[in-house]
């Protein structure tokens, strides 16, 4: 039989579909494109904001009929939703047939046989089989050069905006003897890209015997010569600690673009947050790295519209933003979940017209930054890591930069996709830049 498998989503659901994937093809099904060839149908599904989910409910309710007309069409919601909602899932949507967590679809394939022999749903959210504990198949992935490694579940903070503690449970580090041969597999099977994920990674191995941290891990990992770039989403300030900053510094091939979420530049918002810094420590994160790699370029995820702020809390974003000069922000709206402290405790007082104003304001004030440092690149030759089609233009190909700038680039084969390639950059725009692929003896 074959299934379908939809991710929605953060770069953890996209490595947890990778692992069902793995789990389904050794199971016996195959995987296909088309929703309409499938017999089995499962989305891994997203709670961090209301629009995620209402994308899938959408999706869910179209399908009732269909389900009518092919009764046999088996359908499971994985992943967030699943585990927030159990079974009040069914309930609203009783033709789907599966519900399965966070922390359960380790045994997805197993769960598939039950239904279809017993011709009854079932909703498993009890944290029973963990998908680290899948043996993955390195060839289901996306990009050959490619691949997302999970070093770290969960997440601890008591961020009062976010539900991802609620749904995916305490953080739990996967020891480094279990990563290692992961990544050499990925290795031998073509990867020269690793990005190691979690909620909160750079607080990985808090929760190991002896000293196995992230700055560890990343000198096991920079050992290994096939790979050219390493890097690690998403980071908490609180745990950019001077050994991970000297790691970084002392290791080349680890990425110099470092996402680092401020989340507001309020300190009177931050504390409302339960970001457990203040904008004075986070700039001092800023700087003692910046002292260490004065090349390094940073990513930022912003809150607009957190119940309370105000217009002057809404200024210091703007101005923290000014300071840092990220080279990417991205911005939300926020919106109250469910099973979250700002749910049951603050009231959603900022209006959704005020909340897509500054929304603009900070994407305009980023649009502005990033032009300004793209256009510094305007005749510089960049090693470019090509990842396949442009959505810029027919027979176009993108790439991405050390320092993960998005670049367009015209005459390239299928054949090139996964090398890395000298590319002079001949225009700069807002979030992307276009260049010529070049000789490599022009690559500094």
């Amino acid at each position: 039989m074959k299934f379908h498998l939809r991710s929605y989503g953060c770069q953890m659901n996209r490595l947890d579909s990778e692992l069902v994937a793995s789990k389904l093809v050794q199971a016996g099904y195959e995987p296909c494109e088309e929703e309409s060839e499938a017999g089995i149908l499962l989305f891994n599904t997203c709670s961090v904001r209301d629009h995620a989910e209402n994308r899938v409910w959408s999706k869910l309710g179209a399908l009732r009929a269909r389900k009518e007309k092919e009764p046999d069409l088996l359908i499971g919601v994985l992943g967030c939703m699943a585990q927030e909602h159990k079974i009040y899932l069914r309930t609203r949507m009783p033709h789907v047939d599966l519900v399965c967590g966070t922390m359960d679809f380790g045994k997805v394939d197993e769960y598939i046989a039950e239904i279809r022999e017993k011709r009854q749903g079932l909703v498993q959210t009890g944290d029973l089989a963990s998908g680290d504990e899948v043996v993955r198949d390195v060839r289901l992935r996306p990009n050959r050069a490619q691949a997302y490694v999970n070093i770290i579940r969960g997440c601890n903070m008591p961020c009062t905006y976010c539900i991802v503690p609620a749904t995916r449970g305490l953080e739990v580090s996967r020891p480094i003897a279990e990563i290692l041969p992961e990544v050499e597999s990925l290795v031998e099977d073509g990867v020269t890209e690793v990005t190691l994920l979690g909620q909160t990674v750079n607080a990985y191995g808090h929760d190991l015997p002896g000293k196995q941290n992230l700055a560890r891990l990343l000198r096991e990992l920079h050992a290994l010569p096939p790979l050219r770039r390493i890097q690690f989403i998403t980071s908490h300030p609180n745990f950019l600690t001077r050994e991970l900053m000297e790691t970084m510094s002392e290791l080349p091939r680890v990425s110099r673009y470092f996402h680092l979420p401020a989340q507001s530049g309020s300190n009177a918002v931050l504390q409302r947050m339960k970001r457990l810094y203040t904008r004075e420590k986070y700039l001092a994160r800023i700087r003692d790295l910046r002292d260490l790699i004065p090349d390094m370029e940073f990513a930022s995820d912003w809150i607009v519209g957190y119940p309370g702020e105000t217009e002057e809390d809404h200024e210091l974003s703007k101005s923290l933003l000014e300071e840092v000069e990220f080279s990417q922000s991205y911005v939300f709206k926020y919106s109250p979940r469910p099973l979250t402290v700002a749910d049951d405790y603050f009231e959603d007082d900022v209006s959704e017209e005020t909340k897509a104003r500054r929304n603009q304001e900070l994407l305009e004030l980023q649009g502005r930054i990033s032009r300004e440092k793209n256009r510094a690149l305007l005749g510089e030759v960049v090693e470019v890591l090509v990842e396949g089609p442009s959505k810029k233009g027919e027979g176009r190909y993108q790439g991405r930069t050390r320092r993960n700038r998005i670049v367009h680039m015209d005459g390239l084969g299928t054949a090139q996709v996964g090398s890395y390639l000298p590319v002079r950059i001949d225009e700069a725009m807002h979030h992307s830049l276009v260049g010529t692929p070049v000789g490599a003896h022009e690559l500094e």
